[in-house]
């Protein structure tokens, strides 16, 4: 054997070495261990058989086994990654799990309100006698608001369920649809809603300037209604949603809760001829912004001036006799008996704009009934409009605004006692904690000469068999909304 040889083996041996070291030193540690396992598990059931406790150590590594078991994460929507719940500030709580969509929405509305009725207020046609003075707290209203999306992000629902004061001891059903958005932002909506007739109506209730509507826009609303809506909102490249339109075909009976099922009945108690409605609104500044009375904007963006300008109109050949409650709007059918069948119709433009805090809107209304079946009842004609103006201010979190409506009745059915000139104006002071979310309102207003506009939300009231026919004097109201 030469020399190069023999180096080359030494190497390789010297080089395994270690190696083998390495391998020895590796069984010896893990035959140690084995064997701290064993003694540790003997020293375990000894301590059971002579009933000691567990060490501090065994319970640590107890609990670390079973933490080592469980999801990293318990999902309150569902057993996928998608499912996810929560309850926003100012805001409503959800549940969401992929498409699927729940929002929790509720509002509260507690207020004391009184009515002062002065020397030309009339508990009757025959004397002069007053009123009686009335006041009291009451729930205006007790709302539970479910909405959501099913099945894909374009198909939503709402349920509004109403447990106020004026709903006595049933409840009031509001919202009740399904709406399917089928392109763009274009959609059908089939269900219970409202009557898309003017801006003030429409628009929620939690949102206004003032405590409630105003004396002209609760004497021509109509409120809700069952049946078909195509509505959306289309533009240009610059601004998509510069228009917005609805169209309705409707039953044209009132809240379903009020008339209950016009297929249950085969007396000719209800019309079989649809009520139509339909409005469109132009931003005539380009940019959608919201349905708000109020300008709650950020300070960057109250310098922008937002104006709309609308437009809407009804009409319904009403065949029957019977006229449920705030049908056709809350001021009084005086022609005819009070009854139909009649044709009637409606039409109404709106301006409303918004600019550093300062809020205007303005309505016109006009309502015609033709008394139908041979009935030689004069034609009734009323008309209305109101403005109103508020101003929040963007160093605090107050309000004021001011308001003047008056509505034109028709001099053939609104003449002596009951005038043919009805008006009202008032204040309104609002204190936002946040926004319309919590916020507190003072509303007075003075009422002149209301011979025909009755509603219980409100707080108007004429009603003979409840000792009221011209309302004249002052309401205040004052109300705490939470609303999310």
């Amino acid at each position: 054997m030469t020399v190069r040889p023999v180096l080359i083996l030494a190497a390789v041996l010297l080089a395994l070495a270690p190696i083998a070291r390495a391998d020895d030193a590796d069984d010896l540690r893990r035959e140690m261990g084995e064997l701290r396992e064993r003694l540790a598990e003997q020293e375990r059931r000894l301590r059971e058989l002579v009933g000691h406790a567990p060490t501090q150590d065994e319970i640590a590594a107890a609990v670390e086994r079973y933490i080592g078991s469980i999801p990293d994460a318990v999902l309150v929507g569902g057993a996928v990654a998608q499912g996810k719940a929560g309850f926003p500030l100012g805001k409503r709580p959800f549940i969401a799990e992929g498409p699927n969509r729940l929002e929790i929405g509720f509002r509260n509305q507690v207020r004391y309100e009184a009515f002062l009725y002065g020397d030309d207020a009339r508990a009757n046609l025959t004397t002069t006698d007053r009123p009686k003075d009335r006041s009291g707290f009451e729930l205006e209203t007790l709302i539970l608001d479910l909405q959501g999306t099913v099945f894909c992000p374009d198909l939503s629902y709402r349920l509004m369920l109403n447990f106020d004061s004026d709903s006595g001891s049933g409840v009031e059903k509001r919202w009740a649809y399904l709406d399917w958005r089928y392109a763009g932002d274009h959609h059908v909506r089939a269900g219970q809603q409202k009557v898309v007739y003017g801006f003030e109506g429409p628009a929620s209730a939690a949102t206004l300037m003032f405590v409630d509507r105003n004396l002209v826009t609760t004497a021509f609303n109509l409120n809700y209604d069952t049946g078909v809506c195509l509505w959306g909102t289309f533009g240009d490249a610059r601004e998509p949603k510069r228009f917005r339109y609805a169209f309705e075909a409707l039953n044209g009976e009132g809240r379903a809760d009020v008339v209950g099922s016009v297929f249950a009945d085969a007396t000719d108690k209800f019309s079989d001829q649809l009520l139509y409605a339909g409005m469109f609104e132009w931003n005539l500044t380009g940019k959608d912004w919201a349905w708000d009375e109020v300008d709650h904007r950020s300070c960057e963006a109250r310098g922008r001036l937002d104006a709309s300008l609308g437009a809407s109109a009804y009409f319904e050949n009403d065949d029957d006799t019977n006229l449920p409650p705030g049908v056709p709007g809350s001021l009084a059918v005086k022609g005819n008996g009070g009854v139909g069948p009649l044709e009637r119709w409606g039409a109404n433009a709106w301006f409303r704009a918004q600019w550093q805090g300062f809020s205007l809107q303005t309505e016109y209304y006009r309502r015609s009934l033709d008394f139908t079946d041979g009935s030689t009842a004069p034609d009734q004609v009323d008309q209305g409009a109101y403005v109103q103006l508020h101003h929040r201010f963007a160093s605090s979190n107050w309000g004021v605004g001011a308001k003047y409506a008056t509505i034109w009745a028709d001099d053939d059915y609104y003449r002596g006692v009951l005038k043919d000139r009805v008006s009202e104006y008032g204040v309104v002071v609002n204190y936002f904690f946040w926004d319309h979310s919590n916020k507190v309102s003072l509303d007075v207003s003075r009422v002149v000469g209301n011979g025909g506009v009755s509603a219980t939300g409100p707080g108007y009231l004429v009603s003979a068999t409840k000792g009221v026919v011209v309302e004249d004097g002052w309401m205040l109201r004052l109300q705490w909304q939470i609303n999310f």
